[in-house]
């Protein structure tokens, strides 16, 4: 029943349309509203929509009346996130654990998801592997290395993050219809030809991992892009840094054989290679590639724009299948930003859900502070951020590419946000040009917003 729901309902979600998934779920109430799977769909579509306190109720209930059924984990906690009710998932955490038809393991799990989300990193790493299966030990021993990371810095979790979750064994354990024979996850010896393959990451993951790849060409190795990212953007990371990098590589052991062909994949670079490079870090490692339809674009928006600063604004990954209440904002929170900035013009750059409500919104219409930008590809999108004043954007692929651009850019955050921020509120090593703008308490977006009018009010010339 849940891959018939995830089947009808994934596509129409992740594309926005919201009121289409509530009509199919509304057809499917009378047969089947005694099931779990009907609510649990119901909740994720309400967090969807940004109905977060709708999705939490269903959630919630879910939690007290069903027996066995915990996919709402993911949806409660990151729902519970975005609204700063932490105290209230940890309690329906424990609820749900320590139910007596609760198994074992379903209760483990959710105490691992749970804790990580919300932040509770000490808990998570005091938990211990013994008597359960091995798939579970792996997500444990994944789980725990992001806590170290997040908490301790990323030198702290590297090694049980590679271990658990991007090493050989571990992709057999988590991925087992993954081709392990021709994987490279971290020997020191590379192959003359390696592809870069996403298994369970993000277009961001590409983008902020691809640095590493300038070690390895510099070493002589030919890189393919499995995901067309040589079609999105140029890598253009400085020779001199390359050849900073690959001379480490070589100081640590890493040779090229002279022939062979290997895939590998983001994380495993991150794991394999950052004891060795650490950041890799460079002000601007990528070059757009479509700059013609950019220039064009670019140049009615400044006409426009009047002598504004032109800002590119993207705030919420609504559009993507992983959780993403806990890092991103919804439109009736940018209010203060917007209405608060008449020296600025918008550039919006959202899709899904959210660009369907901002193109229901009155300041829509006013075309001399905001541009809303067509349906574009990512090429494209690389090469208008490339030629703004400016980025600000939630954890996603945007925000991403412009910091790998070496835009000027504000990255938003949960108190609670990924490890791979590790614990400076203010800047990351990873992008030297991208400011940190994280909320002072879990779910306290009217504080990053009003971090953001700061920002922008004395950084921007």
């Amino acid at each position: 029943m849940l891959d018939q729901y995830d089947a009808q309902l994934s596509a129409k979600l992740y594309a926005g349309e919201i009121d289409e998934c509530f009509r199919f779920l509304d057809e499917r109430a009378a047969e089947d509203q005694h099931i779990s799977e009907y609510w649990h769909w119901r909740a994720v579509t309400h967090a969807r929509g940004g109905q977060f306190k709708e999705a939490l109720e269903i959630c919630c209930w879910l939690t007290r009346e069903a027996d066995l059924f915990g996919y709402q984990i993911h949806c409660l906690s990151d729902v519970c996130a975005h609204l700063g009710l932490k105290e209230v998932a940890l309690g329906m955490i424990e609820y749900f654990a320590r139910k007596a038809s609760t198994p074992p393991i379903g209760a483990f799990l959710w105490r691992v998801y749970g804790w990580h989300y919300l932040g509770e990193d000490e808990r998570v790493l005091q938990l211990d592997a013994e008597g359960i299966d091995e798939h579970s030990a792996y997500v444990l021993g994944h789980h725990q290395g992001r806590s170290a990371m997040r908490l301790n810095g990323i030198a702290g979790g590297v090694e049980l993050m590679h271990r658990y979750w991007s090493s050989r064994e571990a992709r057999r354990v988590q991925f087992p219809d993954v081709d392990i024979e021709h994987y490279w996850c971290g020997g020191r010896v590379f192959p003359a030809h390696m592809t870069l393959t996403s298994i369970a990451s993000g277009h961001g993951d590409q983008v902020n991992w691809v640095r590493y790849a300038g070690a390895l060409q510099a070493l002589g190795v030919q890189i393919a892009y499995a995901d067309g990212s040589d079609r999105v953007y140029r890598f253009a990371m400085p020779a001199a840094e390359r050849q900073r990098d690959a001379d480490a590589m070589r100081a640590a052991g890493f040779i090229v054989a002279p022939d062979g062909m290997q895939w590998t994949d983001p994380f495993a670079l991150f794991t394999a290679l950052f004891p060795v490079l650490g950041y890799a870090s460079s002000t601007r490692y990528i070059e757009s590639l479509d700059d013609d339809i950019a220039d064009t674009f670019v140049d009615d928006i400044r006409r426009r724009a009047g002598g504004r600063r032109c800002v590119g604004i993207f705030w919420s990954s609504c559009e993507s299948a992983n959780n993403f209440a806990n890092r991103s904002l919804a439109l009736p929170d940018l209010a203060p930003l917007f209405d608060g900035t008449n020296d600025i013009h918008w550039v919006i750059m959202q899709r899904g859900f959210e660009r369907k409500r901002w193109l229901n919104d009155p300041r829509a219409n006013d075309s001399a502070r905001f541009t809303t930008l067509p349906d574009m590809n990512l090429a494209q999108s690389v090469a208008i951020i490339d030629r703004l004043d400016a980025f600000i954007g939630n954890d996603g692929g945007l925000s991403h590419i412009a910091g790998a651009l070496g835009k000027r850019c504000y990255l938003f955050l949960n108190r609670v946000a990924e490890w791979r921020y590790e614990r400076d509120p203010h800047r990351t090593p990873w992008y030297p040009t991208m400011q940190l703008v994280r909320a002072r308490r879990l779910g306290d977006w009217g504080d990053v917003v009003r971090k953001l009018q700061q920002h922008l009010a004395s950084d921007m010339p």
